[in-house]
This record gives C-alpha cells, sequence and structure tokens, in this order.
C-alpha cells in the first residue's frame, strides 16, 4: 500500500509527530519522577536541619517564591509555557498529543 498517497503526503510528519510525542512523553515522565524524589529528599533534609534547630524557615517567603515561579503576571503556568514551546510548529500535533499521552503513560 502506498502510504504517501493514502493520506496526502501526511504519513511521516503523523508518524514522526507520534513517536517524536511517545519519546518526548515517556522521558517527562521520569523526569518528573527524579524531579519529584530529589524534591523529596530535599524536603525532609531541611525538616530535619529546621527541627535540630540549624536553620529557620520562613514558609510564607517560600509559598511566595513558589507562586511566582508557577505562574507568571499573565496567569500563564509553567506547565502551559513548556507544552507551547513543546508544541510550537508542529504540524503533526495530534500525533505527538497522542503519542506523548502514551509515552507519559509507559514511562
Amino acid at each position: 500500500m502506498d502510504w504517501e498517497n493514502l493520506f496526502g503526503g501526511m504519513a511521516a510528519p503523523v508518524t514522526f509527530g507520534g513517536v517524536a510525542g511517545l519519546v518526548v512523553g515517556y522521558t517527562a515522565k521520569k523526569l518528573t519522577k527524579l524531579v519529584a524524589l530529589l524534591l523529596g529528599i530535599l524536603f525532609i533534609f531541611t525538616q530535619v536541619l529546621a527541627y535540630e534547630g540549624f536553620i529557620t524557615i520562613n514558609w510564607m517567603a517560600v509559598q511566595h517564591s513558589a507562586e511566582t515561579v508557577w505562574r507568571d503576571p499573565h496567569g500563564m503556568t509553567l506547565a502551559d509555557h513548556l507544552w507551547d514551546i513543546v508544541t510550537a510548529n508542529l504540524p503533526f500535533g495530534g500525533a505527538f498529543a497522542a503519542g506523548f499521552a502514551i509515552g507519559f503513560k509507559l514511562g
């Protein structure tokens, strides 16, 4: 079967988009797990230092800093911004999104 003629020249971009999405989704899930592990270790270490009296933590300042990292002044979240970067100029966005979802599930 001639896939190129069947999909009007879109088979290669759609296939590439799906595979790229799969790889990015799989990697994103693995990195998310690693970041969560590192943040958990950092939190426990910080709590131990605070409990032992080596440091004092201003949790309101921490919360304020975290809020500005996750949401910009225009209301766009960090995840929204990253998704815009990843999907910019992708003519095969649907295949990429499907591949990303599968890759994230598999990761």
